[in-house]
């Protein structure tokens, strides 16, 4: 497949899960805006893009924040052509038990989990409309189709509301030839959970019938499908890549 001729904006992008998306899918010949909160996260993405031949733009974004959200759009706009991808993938997850769970920390994980991809989409679709194409791709998370079983209840819940959102962009944005759809991870080797208990990941790999936990490639490989003309016809979809952790 390719993408030649397409731009993609993946927030996130900086590393682990966002960082193999953009890669995947500057590899299939899109020009990629790799946008994350870290700076040189997004530099050394954008970078290592550039080495293997992709046009790219590192950007620095807060994508709770609804000033740098707009300028992140127009800025790949105006460097990279357009918007026909948008990869939703910047997140925060926190094990915090319910009863600690300050009120900062619950706005803030909705702020940048749910709040971050409304703002984005809000930003991309004027231009999608127009150009009567678009794909979206919202990255949630089993918790949010199952509840929180290691992670905070803060997380699930932001997960499972970016789940329904997904599912009005869906409904509201296919005459425009715009699809939206959710990649749904189970547990993944990243960055995020590096830092967790061994006994939790070790507990978690124990339910999962394939027998270890997602790597950044198997979701950018679904992120990759869902882009492609084959998945024209598929949206408001939550596509698992869980190793079978859920089946529903």
């Amino acid at each position: 497949m390719t993408l030649a001729g397409q731009t993609a904006i993946v927030t996130g992008a900086g590393r682990g899960i966002g960082r193999a998306i953009a890669q995947a899918l500057a590899r299939a010949g899109a020009a990629v805006a790799v946008a994350d909160i870290d700076c040189p996260s997004a530099q050394a993405t954008a970078e290592a893009l550039a080495t293997e031949g992709a046009r790219t733009l590192a950007l620095t974004v807060d994508v709770a924040d609804v000033t740098a959200v707009r300028e992140m759009v127009a800025r790949s706009v105006e460097a990279l052509g357009g918007v026909h991808i948008l990869v939703n993938n910047a997140g925060i997850c926190t094990l915090t038990p319910i009863e600690e769970i300050s009120e900062r920390e619950w706005d803030r994980v909705m702020d940048v989990n749910l709040k971050g991809p409304f703002l984005c989409a809000q930003a991309a679709l004027p231009i999608m409309r127009q150009q009567r194409y678009g794909r979206i791709i919202n990255i949630a998370s089993v918790a949010g189709k199952m509840g929180s079983l290691a992670v905070g209840a803060h997380y699930a819940a932001s997960k499972g509301g970016l789940i329904a959102f997904t599912m009005c962009l869906a409904r509201r944005y296919a005459p425009y030839n715009i699809t939206a759809n959710v990649i749904a991870p189970g547990p993944a080797a990243t960055d995020m959970t590096r830092d967790w208990p061994e006994e939790t990941k070790q507990l978690l790999i124990e339910r999962i019938p394939l027998g270890r936990m997602a790597r950044p490639q198997d979701v950018a490989a679904a992120a990759l499908f869902l882009t492609s003309e084959g998945a024209g016809f598929i949206t408001g979809e939550v596509l698992d890549v869980n190793g079978g952790f859920l089946m529903d």
